[in-house]
């Protein structure tokens, strides 16, 4: 048996119990999660409430800087769960640069000193150890140190691998995506858990009927309102394709920029505002759609690091098209129609080609749900990083 501890500040998300119970369920898996009773996610807070149905045991702490990713810290809670625990492995959801990270290996020295220590990285930008932030050599030490000290890592993409490689990273490596919750798929695909496919045939004819009774044309998008995500391009497509509407779901610091924009370009009243939804209500939202599209743009100092929201537009059966943007082309495979980065002409190109042939539109949600169902559940995710640590036993 391992005793695997999991410290993972987000524990509190209904997707981090899904993917927390899936690890548990694996064979001669012993699990426990440390994590902040208080969080804040994408500025909702978030209070962790035990499942009673859990197979894993929770471990809970306090932390600071409870709204920032690298920067958020355990004062109370991480001492406590490894000399609880006494874990084989530490599972660190954190960048091998985070403070949480810091504190891991410092504790762990003192209180867990023969486990095997994992982190989880997303960053697909290489910056030669420059970070973007004014404490900087503060995380190249702690990077540099997570380097040395780590059993392995756990990559989110190709991306992200390929950067650990770069910077000379020379322990194992698994590439290993997160899931989706499984809520984002329909009772249909939960009932056929036990084959390696999902019943097209019913999903197709289920979408056929929806795709038959919107009208007009619909494309959306769910996600922060902010310009590296593209939404100034959602807003000119609409105005190139006059019988179209948008639904756009989400809040952000330019969502009163992107509001005067379509007041200047005259669509305001073709466009559906929402405000950001919890998880449970965006497959409902999604199945709205026709298309969704994930229009991010990269800057200096970020790219898409793996475009979750659209695996969960496949996973409702909403066509997807995406950007060649950071890990977007990778995430959607074969599954979505790609664009250019920035180009409104081919987005536009791309949205008349659906809006024109809904059979290319059933094809795209039997390829998203299958593609989703495939590599994008949480089991899957358990299962490859639970086989990834017995292979250090």
């Amino acid at each position: 048996m391992i005793r695997i501890l999991s410290i993972d500040k987000t524990a509190g998300l209904e997707s981090s119990h899904e993917r927390h119970q899936a690890m548990a369920d694996c064979n001669k898996i012993e699990l426990f999660v440390l994590g902040p009773r208080y969080w804040i996610e994408n500025g909702r807070e978030v209070i962790w409430q035990p499942k009673e149905d859990a197979s894993y045991q929770s471990c809970f702490g306090s932390v600071f800087f409870k709204d920032y990713y690298a920067r958020v810290g355990y004062y109370s809670g991480l001492c406590r769960a490894l000399i609880k625990t006494r874990p084989h492995v530490i599972q660190l959801f954190e960048e091998p640069w985070s403070i949480t990270a810091m504190q891991t290996v410092m504790a762990a020295s003192l209180f867990a000193p023969t486990s095997k220590i994992f982190f989880y990285t997303w960053e697909n930008i290489y910056r030669s150890w420059i970070y973007p932030s004014r404490a900087s050599t503060l995380y190249r030490w702690i990077d540099k140190t997570l380097h040395t000290l780590s059993t392995g890592a756990v990559c989110a993409t190709e991306g992200a691998k390929e950067v650990l490689l770069q910077k000379g990273y020379a322990k194992p490596i698994l590439v290993n995506p997160y899931g989706i919750p499984s809520f984002f798929f329909s009772d249909a695909d939960l009932r056929s858990t036990q084959t390696t496919t999902i019943d097209e045939t019913a999903s197709s004819k289920q979408h056929e009927t929806e795709i038959s009774a919107v009208k007009p044309f619909t494309f959306g998008y769910i996600g922060r309102m902010i310009h590296m995500k593209g939404i100034d391009l959602l807003l000119e497509a609409l105005a190139a394709i006059p019988d179209a509407r948008l639904i756009l779901i989400g809040g952000g610091i330019d969502t009163e920029r992107y509001r005067a924009n379509a007041h200047r370009l005259g669509i305001d009243d073709r466009i559906e505002w929402i405000p950001a939804l919890t998880e449970q209500r965006v497959p409902d939202a999604m199945r709205r759609m026709d298309v969704f599209v994930l229009p991010s743009r990269h800057t200096a100092g970020w790219k898409e690091q793996l475009g979750r929201v659209a695996i969960e537009a496949m996973a409702t059966g909403t066509p997807v098209i995406g950007s060649r943007s950071g890990a977007i082309p990778e995430t959607i495979g074969d599954a979505g129609l790609l664009f250019a980065e920035n180009s409104l002409a081919e987005l536009v190109e791309r949205l008349v080609f659906l809006r024109d042939n809904p059979d290319a539109r059933i094809q795209l949600n039997e390829a998203g749900k299958r593609r989703a169902w495939e590599y994008y559940r949480w089991p899957r995710f358990a299962a490859q990083i639970c086989e990834f640590y017995q292979t250090f036993f």
